[in-house]
């Protein structure tokens, strides 16, 4: 079978929560034979911040083509992806590890509302995160108020309790390869429904697999699970219990606040 006898897949988004692993995704998605993806068609934030190009680009996307982006769940959004039968995929990560990971990450991302306050003199790599669990005003005025994680995580987690929404837990892709392959099954079902899988479905999984190169990602730092453990210190795990808790209950990262 060549690539030009492959089922079509209709246009889909690939959405995350920062810091989550959305390269890895991405390199997955684009195992799949004939599938375009082009980073200049990339979203981020709310739908009302969105460029005009940026809204026609997404009508005007081909079959084989997802686009990606950190989209915050509105009411507004789910319309727009709905009218156009576009299925998502929600990439997301425990909470903890994407602060550790987005604390490093700002401060080499000139263009990020908090870049400014976070390289600013004296202001350490705790203080970054312990203003990503609680949140604050940045010291560029202009800049938008920082919520606090679980404000600020659910913004977006909210996405997963939608239809035709497929998410994915970073962990299951890392963890173990048992859980990756499952996992990846489910996805492949997903995607073409009903329709028949080009190959077999165990090919189609070999071959996103086969894809994934963490060497080539632009913001990849280390990838796995469980990091915070020795990024926090005991005021950072207090205070992420205040903030986050209970999130973390609800995420199921967590059975109680007894971590």
């Amino acid at each position: 079978m060549t690539s030009s006898d492959l089922r079509s897949l209709p246009p889909f988004v690939l959405n995350s929560i920062p810091k989550s692993g959305t390269h890895l995704v991405k390199q997955i998605l684009q195992g799949i034979p004939g599938m375009q993806h082009h980073p200049d068609k990339g979203m981020f934030g709310h739908y009302e911040y969105q460029g005009k190009l940026q809204l026609d680009r997404v009508e005007a996307l081909s079959d084989n083509e997802f686009v990606n982006g950190h989209l915050f769940y509105s009411q507004t959004w789910d319309a727009f992806f709905k009218k156009l039968n576009m299925k998502q995929v929600f990439v997301m990560r425990d909470p903890r590890d994407v602060i550790v990971s987005y604390a490093y990450f700002i401060p080499t991302l000139k263009i990020h509302p908090l870049y400014e306050t976070f390289q600013q003199e004296g202001f350490t790599h705790h203080d970054r995160m312990k203003f990503l669990i609680e949140g604050g005003q940045p010291i560029t005025p202009s800049k938008p108020y920082q919520p606090n994680v679980n404000d600020w995580y659910t913004s977006f987690s909210k996405w997963t309790e939608q239809s035709d929404v497929f998410t994915i837990r970073f962990e299951e892709l890392v963890s173990s390869e048992k859980e990756r392959l499952q996992l990846l099954h489910r996805l492949v079902k997903f995607l073409w429904g009903e329709e028949e899988v080009p190959f077999t479905r165990p090919v189609m999984v070999r071959k996103m697999i086969e894809n994934i190169n963490p060497q080539t990602s632009p913001t990849y730092r280390k990838g796995k699970i469980g990091g915070w453990n020795q990024e926090f210190n005991e005021e950072l795990k207090q205070l992420f219990k205040k903030h986050g808790g209970e999130l973390l209950v609800s995420l199921q990262y967590e059975k109680n606040l007894n971590w």
